[in-house]
């Protein structure tokens, strides 16, 4: 993996920063990374101390960028790919929808053939990525979250 940034920079890709170009290009910059098995840039964009929640809180949960990269390794190693349907800010957060090419009936049921991911972003820098059960529920999180209400 890349050199990890400090909390507090701005992430950068090549020789612009989050900051330079918006949160929805940052996302989708990274989601095509990801499908070409890329974690590098991601790896710039992720605060040391990020987040990803998954739709229902667990143990499964990622508590920090090095779990978090660990767990899309292996989720990209294992075949997971797709594309983003939409993608577009709520306050200070991205909401992204997700068609992923294959769908496990064992995981997480999908809405419609998609999931919905809510991707916060602070400081030039990705803090949270939360898994939604649907469109609403991503809207809800996303407004509550950019509201400073604490979102379940």
């Amino acid at each position: 993996m890349s050199r990890a940034r400090t909390a507090g920079q701005p992430a950068r890709l090549g020789a612009c920063t989050l900051w330079d170009m918006g949160s929805v290009q940052l996302v989708r910059e990274m989601w095509d990374a990801l499908s070409r098995g890329e974690l590098a840039p991601l790896e710039e964009a992720l605060s040391p101390d990020a987040r990803w929640r998954a739709v229902e809180d667990g143990p499964w949960n990622c508590e920090n960028r090095a779990t978090i990269l660990e767990v899309l390794e292996r989720n990209l190693a294992s075949g997971l790919s797709g594309r983003i349907d939409e993608a577009f800010e709520v306050g200070d957060t991205v909401l992204v929808v997700f068609r992923p090419d294959h769908h496990d009936p064992r995981g997480w049921p999908l809405d419609g053939g998609v999931r919905y991911v809510v991707v916060a972003v602070h400081g030039g820098v990705i803090t949270e990525i939360k898994g939604c059960a649907d469109r609403r529920a991503a809207l809800a999180f996303a407004i509550a979250r950019s509201k400073g209400i604490s979102a379940p």
